[in-house]
């Protein structure tokens, strides 16, 4: 009987032991795993601060996505708008295209819009495309790169957007306030009177405004400022009120 109880005793006091190990060990990798997740996180985060281009990053104000930042529809293949300015030189009259918003909002991410190109006063084209607010990197010469935004940066972009202007000149005349599809711009190329929408609408409208600059080569693709004298002729004509996204 003794020796029942003994053996009992010394089962008991086995069984307590290893269930006491097994939940030492599964709080240790608890604690671990959460060590390991919370690392992982301040390490993103640290990524998309730096502009690391393995992450996502930051694209910016208003809501975002992954993938293209730009994406045709009509033609598919792209059309003329993709690369428009690169062949352009200074004191040249065309090409020229103005932007009208057809699909747009604070909260949509990707903006549906149709380009009207111009190459001489009676010759445009049609092109219609989203533009996405993706992350989008420019790379310099040497083999790195550089994430933009348009509301996060040092180089005050979205004023530099606000404040572009047509340049005066025989080949440049252009509608004062008028905003229309051309062949003449307005004088001010981006700024628009938001009214009541400039609050929500302005940090997605710029950083929309800024990936359409880098695709159709209004903006150089190693540059990370806005040239407001650059002479390129691109301006938003404006936004369909049936294709706001609440």
């Amino acid at each position: 009987m003794n020796n029942a109880r003994f053996l009992i005793s010394v089962w008991i006091a086995a069984l307590l032991m290893f269930v006491s190990t097994g939940t030492a060990h599964a709080q240790s990798t608890g604690f671990q795993g959460f060590l390991q997740r919370a690392g992982s996180a301040v390490s993103q985060t640290a990524s998309n601060v730096l502009g690391n281009h393995q992450g996502a990053g930051n694209a910016g104000g208003g809501a975002t996505t992954t993938g293209a930042t730009f994406r045709p529809i009509s033609p598919a293949s792209g059309g003329q708008f993709t690369g428009l300015f690169n062949n352009w030189h200074s004191g040249d009259a065309w090409p020229r295209a103005s932007i009208f918003f057809t699909a747009w909002g604070p909260n949509l991410p990707c903006w549906t819009a149709r380009a009207t190109i111009w190459r001489s006063v009676r010759e445009h084209v049609e092109e219609t495309f989203q533009v996405c607010n993706a992350p989008l990197f420019i790379h310099d010469d040497m083999g790195g790169s550089m994430q933009l935004s348009a509301t996060h940066t040092t180089d005050n972009v979205e004023m530099k957007m606000d404040g572009a202007v047509n340049i005066p000149g025989i080949s440049h005349a252009d509608t004062a306030n008028e905003r229309g599809a051309g062949p003449n711009p307005p004088h001010s190329l981006f700024a628009l009177n938001f009214g009541a929408e400039r609050n929500a609408l302005m940090p997605a409208y710029h950083e929309i405004l800024l990936r359409l600059m880098y695709a159709c080569g209004y903006e150089d693709a190693t540059d990370k400022g806005i040239n407001n004298m650059a002479g390129k002729v691109l301006w938003v004509q404006g936004f369909d009120p049936v294709g706001k996204a609440n």
